[in-house]
């Protein structure tokens, strides 16, 4: 009997059903209970009264009744799978309720459809999956409808601290390796890295008479320090050059990361939502957040074990 739990969070049922029918192929493959979850908005005592003058007492118990009746294609689809699946609803603030929920299953994975909105040309997304991605511990997929499913192009974006020699790999990026070779599809998987120049950043603001050639070769000495911690990581999740393409971009990370997703027209980017600084009380980072903006495919946001979320 398995003792892992994966939970979707379904807020419009009848969008769904692509994303929950791969949901419960992975859940019978790998034995994994599948939990769905949708918030209602909570009502106030005066309002219950009210109810309750109609002679509707149990209005509660209507709502969930209404909500399981709604996703039967689902039980039965679980039922023909295999699958154990059983629905939760709970009445408050979706994001809220989403992840103390997730947090009192001790769920593996949480999945969500994206509620985008569109503007100018980007996909955007809305407050509740910010909420999510800011607030959640539990490694979060947002898939944005019409990416293939099973997810064919995944993508890794991995950082590295090569400031105290000898680098070793980090159970973070090996997390990350985890969750994107989980749902590897037909093509091998990619890795992305961005690093920047501090030799040019040492130029730019101190007084230094180092030549162009001497820049030159102190910029190669990073790059190659940066693919080493790469071929380190990889090697750690016992990946061979063959079965990964790496990506080493130079420049802004946010820029870099968000261009390489587009030119490899990525269907999931995995990926870190907290930077290694780990500054007490930052939910996400500012990097991470910057990248979020600009890419239009699904995503899974993983956290470090050492997050506490605001939420719980």
């Amino acid at each position: 009997m398995t003792d892992k739990t994966w939970l979707f969070a379904s807020l419009h049922p009848d969008q769904e059903t692509a994303l929950f029918e791969w949901a419960i192929d992975c859940c019978r493959q790998q034995n994994i209970k599948l939990t769905l979850v949708t918030v209602l908005p909570k009502l106030g005592h005066s309002v219950f009264e009210w109810f309750e003058m109609l002679n509707h007492p149990n209005i509660l118990q209507e709502q969930i009744d209404y909500e399981t009746q709604r996703r039967q294609k689902w039980f039965d689809m679980a039922e023909n799978a295999q699958v154990d699946l059983n629905i939760v609803v709970r009445f408050g603030k979706f994001f809220y309720e989403t992840i103390q929920l997730a947090h009192e299953l001790n769920v593996e994975l949480l999945i969500k459809q994206t509620d985008d909105i569109k503007h100018q040309g980007n996909l955007m997304f809305q407050s509740v999956d910010w909420h999510l991605l800011r607030k959640s511990p539990v490694p979060l997929l947002l898939y944005r409808e019409n990416t293939p499913l099973p997810f064919e192009r995944i993508m890794a974006s991995l950082d590295v601290d090569i400031e105290a020699p000898p680098y070793s790999s980090s159970e973070f990026n090996q997390s990350l390796l985890g969750w994107a070779t989980h749902f590897k599809g037909s093509e091998p998987i990619k890795v992305v890295h961005a690093w920047q120049s501090e030799v040019e950043n040492l130029v730019r603001h101190w007084n230094t008479d180092l030549t162009d050639d001497e820049l030159i070769k102190l910029s190669e000495q990073l790059y190659l320090e940066h693919k080493q911690a790469l071929s380190i990581e990889l090697t750690a999740h016992g990946l061979e050059p063959s079965s990964a393409e790496v990506f080493l971009r130079k420049g802004d990370p946010a820029d870099a990361v968000a261009a390489t997703v587009l030119e490899q027209n990525i269907d999931l980017l995995v990926l870190g939502t907290l930077g290694r600084s780990g500054v007490p009380g930052l939910l996400i980072g500012n990097t991470a957040e910057d990248l979020l903006e600009r890419v239009n495919c699904s995503v899974l946001a993983i956290k470090p074990n050492t997050f506490k979320s605001p939420i719980l």
